[in-house]
């Protein structure tokens, strides 16, 4: 039978446990870019789950060294408690989901990959590395003896069991797609794109309402010549039936002449 282990009140106090800001060095510019893809990405995705990034995992409680800060984390279950600054596992649900990306600043040497740290301490279900200027990206998703590196699928693509989506290296940096083939978009893409398409309407429309403008000139110009065509013909009718009538009272008098 399992003893509950207790630990002192004060081991599970966020508080107790710093953020190691010694290693919150600057960004490049890429790499924020393609964190904040990634977390905007999949929140706008799965708005149920627990998504976020750059926090402390600590998996031994009272001990604040060992840690780690993935650049994205993510719970698929009701957190026991709100996290707002680290992630305690034994505190919280199983961890389904870790990415780290390369390349953060050009300030330190990358470590690389550090798979047995998500494999062995931090035990999250999958665990996905990037560095997108290198063209390296990999997944290990953990099986009955630890991780496996997952294959890329036939489009090249490796495939998040977890997430239900694939990860690409493109042009872009980092992109993520739904098994149909369909690209995510971040909420800035996806506010981008609304605003292209809006503008495209309002061109389209203003498009549409000069052609309708054009339109209605064309008939109106069409009713008023044809208006203008069925006045002269009026005018060449009376004045044809006038010189037709004046003709008549002249042969009238001719004739009258001829008798007197």
């Amino acid at each position: 039978m399992a003893v509950p282990v207790s630990y002192p009140a004060l081991w599970d106090d966020q508080e107790f446990y710093p953020l190691h800001e010694e290693d919150d060095v600057p960004e490049i510019p890429p790499h924020r870019r393609w964190v904040t893809y990634l977390y905007n990405a999949l929140e706008a995705r799965l708005p149920a789950w627990f998504i976020t990034s750059s926090v402390c995992i600590y998996w031994e409680p009272g001990n604040t060294a060992a840690y780690r800060a993935p650049d994205l984390l993510v719970v698929k279950e009701p957190l026991a408690e709100e996290v707002h600054r680290v992630y305690q596992t034994w505190k919280q649900p199983p961890v389904a989901f870790v990415a780290e990306i390369g390349s953060r600043s050009t300030m330190r040497v990358e470590e690389g990959p550090t798979v047995e740290i998500y494999q062995d301490q931090v035990r999250a279900a999958e665990y996905y590395y990037a560095d997108p200027p290198k063209g390296d990206q990999r997944l290990w998703r953990r099986g009955p003896n630890g991780y496996e590196a997952a294959a890329p699928e036939a489009n090249g693509r490796l495939r998040s069991e977890e997430l239900g989506l694939e990860f690409a290296l493109e042009e872009g940096g980092v992109r993520l797609y739904t098994r149909a083939g369909e690209l995510l978009l971040s909420h800035m893409e996806t506010d981008a794109a609304w605003q292209e398409a809006e503008a495209g309407w309002q061109e389209a429309e203003a498009a549409r309402q000069d052609a309708e403008a054009a339109r209605e000139e064309e008939a109106r110009q069409r009713l008023a010549a044809e208006t203008a065509r069925q006045e002269e013909a009026r005018r060449r009718e009376t004045a044809e039936a006038r010189a037709a009538e004046l003709e008549r009272q002249l042969a009238e008098l001719r004739a009258r002449r001829g008798d007197s």
